[in-house]
């Protein structure tokens, strides 16, 4: 290979190894990447309520601590946490908890009449077109994402975290 060759393939080599490194790489800001797992800001929605109100996550979530949801009313694990998250909530909301259930693809007539016969107290959004699910990476429901008061997850499993937990964050 002459010399010329050689140049012109480091040089091209130099280029696309630029390129891939400055598009593969997420900015960060204030030292947090924003995205969906642990440790990242929370990436920002906008979902309505079963009762027509327009809720965005950033407004919601704001200097408090706050439990995502994602379920459906079929589920049995999502049912079952349905009193848990009840439970959190009236417990915990005056120290600055917030519970927000995300249905997953689901009428808003169904989940309404979910939400009244369970007497559920906190607010739920309804995911219909999945953007959030998708946005977050709902593979498996439920799925509980808790969020500290700056809007970084620190907890994502597909249980609810101890009470503990919850009222460690609060403090801080």
């Amino acid at each position: 290979m002459n010399t010329v060759m050689r140049i012109f393939s480091v040089f091209l080599l130099s280029v696309c190894v630029i390129l891939v490194l400055t598009f593969s790489t997420k900015v960060v800001f204030a030292g947090v990447e924003t995205g969906v797992n642990i440790g990242q800001k929370a990436a920002p929605f906008k979902l309505s309520t079963v009762d027509g109100k327009e809720l965005e996550l950033g407004s919601f979530a704001k200097d408090n601590v706050t439990l995502l949801v994602f379920g459906t009313t079929w589920c049995p694990s999502c049912r079952h946490e349905v009193p848990i998250l009840k439970e959190y909530y009236n417990d915990l909301k005056d120290n600055g908890l917030r519970v927000l259930g995300i249905d997953v693809q689901e009428s808003k007539k169904k989940v309404s009449s979910f939400v009244e016969k369970n007497r559920i107290n906190y607010p739920v959004v309804l995911d219909s077109n999945t953007d959030a699910a998708r946005l977050y990476k709902v593979v498996g429901i439920p799925l509980n994402i808790i969020l500290d008061k700056n809007g970084v997850i620190r907890y994502r499993e597909t249980r609810p975290p101890d009470k503990e937990f919850l009222e460690k964050l609060l403090l801080n």
